[in-house]
């Protein structure tokens, strides 16, 4: 007999039934345990088409063990008790056969996504459908989880729905994802601009009168939608179904703005006159420039980053290059360093079966995102963080050194 139904197929299909638009969707993301980066599943050769719709791995560990999938978003099934999450954090755990699909344990599935639901919103088991029985939907409904049925690799049914619970603290591998999630996927590229003023510069054109857009492309870039996604990235700008508004964030720079030049008016002409400017912002403008230092360092990438150096640094290694800071941020927070630095289709190099980093791998420049190397690092270079700026030439990746200005150990600059 064929095998259609393993666990890696019932997986992809539950993965497509709750978020078949994943790709294009601002507010969706979804990582699959490195288990199913291997290419064999029972003596069963996983086509690379299922591995590339399982796509994108990272390690999960929660409390409870490892579930299959982490998802962030809201699925587009029916869910019960939507309305008391926005955003919520999914389980998927599937359980399948390669030669009879009504062998599946389905039971050990639903008891495996319960243990989650303290650190989750909401949880799936997906199994073959000649393994669901009426006793299996029962203990499923008694205990908050949803059932995925999978006829085939295409056809699907959401037999029992999954209600949404209540959440404790989250763990390292939710809150990685959660970023990659909130942020509408903006650390695939880190930046979407090079210079700390093109984000300040959404929150003073937000607040500025006339049109957000136009106000923005006169006075800052024309780039506008990059601009906006660094400004939410960084928490200027809530992006909301009815618009954008301001953070409380981005309000202290409206009135940093209107402290050091009177009005938004007069601090957008003066952004005007940076345009094209290869100084340093610590050099160009020096106040402005801290103010974003101030900003960065409240995303958490930027702190994974400068720890890491900061641990390099206490180590002896005095010239790191980036495969040096993405392997010691690995073992910082994994989940998170995962997101930050590495490609989504790349990661099944990166990351081994087990959730451990090949780190051999690291030495191929083609596994590391363009936007770490080069945008987020003209960031922190224009913040004072670090020594250099970023490249965009691949053949310079490996090379280009990563070096703080300033580390804590050392009492005087490493320039």
């Amino acid at each position: 007999m064929a095998v259609t139904l393993a666990e890696p197929s019932v997986l992809a299909a539950a993965k497509d039934t709750l978020y078949p638009a994943i790709d294009t969707s601002p507010d969706q993301y979804a990582v699959t345990e490195t288990q199913f980066t291997q290419s064999t599943w029972g003596g069963w050769t996983i086509p690379q088409a299922l591995r590339d719709r399982l796509a994108p791995y990272n390690t999960i560990r929660l409390a409870a063990g490892e579930p299959d999938l982490l998802g962030v978003g809201m699925p587009a099934t029916e869910v019960l008790n939507g309305d008391a999450a926005t955003k919520p954090v999914t389980v998927i755990e599937a359980k399948g056969h390669n030669s009879d699909p009504a062998a599946a344990d389905v039971a050990r599935g639903i008891t495996q996504a319960h243990a989650h639901l303290p650190e989750v919103n909401l949880g799936y088991v997906a199994a073959p459908a000649p393994s669901v029985t009426d006793t299996a939907r029962a203990q499923a409904r008694n205990l908050n989880v949803g059932i995925i049925a999978v006829d085939d690799m295409e056809t699907t049914r959401v037999v029992e729905p999954a209600r949404v619970t209540g959440a404790g603290e989250f763990s390292t591998t939710i809150d990685a994802v959660r970023l990659q999630a909130t942020t509408h996927r903006l650390t695939d590229g880190s930046f979407p601009v090079n210079h700390p003023k093109n984000y300040l510069g959404y929150a003073l054109a937000l607040a500025a009168d006339g049109d957000t857009d136009a106000v923005y492309a006169n006075n800052v870039i024309n780039a506008i939608s990059g601009g906006r996604r660094g400004a939410i990235l960084l928490n200027l700008v809530d992006d909301q179904p009815n618009g954008d508004s301001l953070t409380h964030l981005g309000a202290e720079v409206v009135r940093f703005a209107r402290n050091q030049h009177g009005s938004v008016t007069a601090a957008l002409a003066e952004f005007d006159t940076w345009t094209g400017s290869r100084t340093r912002f610590t050099e160009l403008a020096p106040r402005w420039a801290q103010l974003a230092r101030s900003v960065a360092i409240q995303y958490e990438p930027t702190r994974l980053i400068i720890t890491a150096l900061e641990r390099l640094h206490e180590n002896g290694v005095s010239e790191p290059t980036l495969a040096d800071v993405a392997l010691e941020a690995t073992r910082i927070n994994q989940p998170l360093a995962v997101e930050v630095f590495f490609t989504q289709h790349r990661r099944d190099a990166v990351l081994t079966a087990d959730g451990e980093i090949a780190e051999s791998e690291l030495a191929d420049p083609t596994v590391y995102k363009s936007g770490i190397h080069f945008q987020f690092k003209y960031q922190l270079y224009h913040l004072g963080i670090l020594t250099t700026g970023g490249t965009d030439d691949k053949d310079a990746v490996l090379s280009n050194t990563w070096r703080l200005e300033y580390a804590i150990k050392s009492g005087s600059s490493q320039s």
